[in-house]
């Protein structure tokens, strides 16, 4: 019987830290920071006129992130964009993870990616882009859009 107990306290405490951690989520984030991982690594690895280009693609990339905003809504659906483009879909939270599952659906499944988060607070939310989001690591300092 104390198992059970303890079984349903360790749940009802995930529960709570889940609801809490998706309370904090649901609002407007803009993007403050983008820091390349490892840049310097694969800078280093490319030749001169290939580490110039890499250089100048990471300053493009940078400029069109920091024009970003997320929108997490209370019903479970998210958009994120810039005034180029916008993605919608739906989000839930799995552990330090947000899971994306977008609206557009290709052969009939919609596309769903599972983005790690390192921090997560009310004043801020770092994201972790890895190798599966885009070509390189990075990594994105949220602040709240006041």
């Amino acid at each position: 019987m104390g198992k059970v107990w303890v079984s349903v306290f360790v749940l009802f405490v995930f529960i709570a830290c889940t609801s809490k951690k998706e309370k904090v989520l649901i609002k407007r984030w803009r993007v403050a920071d983008v820091t390349f991982v490892d840049a310097e690594k694969a800078t280093l690895q490319s030749d001169t006129m290939q580490g110039n280009l890499m250089l100048r693609q990471q300053a493009v990339l940078r400029d069109v992130l920091l024009k970003n905003l997320y929108e997490f809504n209370e019903d479970g659906t998210y958009i994120t964009g810039n005034a180029a483009g916008s993605a919608t879909g739906k989000w839930k939270l799995s552990g330090d993870a947000i899971i994306f599952i977008s609206d557009v659906e290709k052969d009939g499944v919609a596309s769903t990616k599972k983005v790690p988060f390192q921090h997560l607070s009310d004043d801020s939310l770092v994201l972790l882009l890895n190798n599966d989001q885009t070509s390189i690591k990075l990594k994105l300092v949220l602040l709240p859009v006041e």
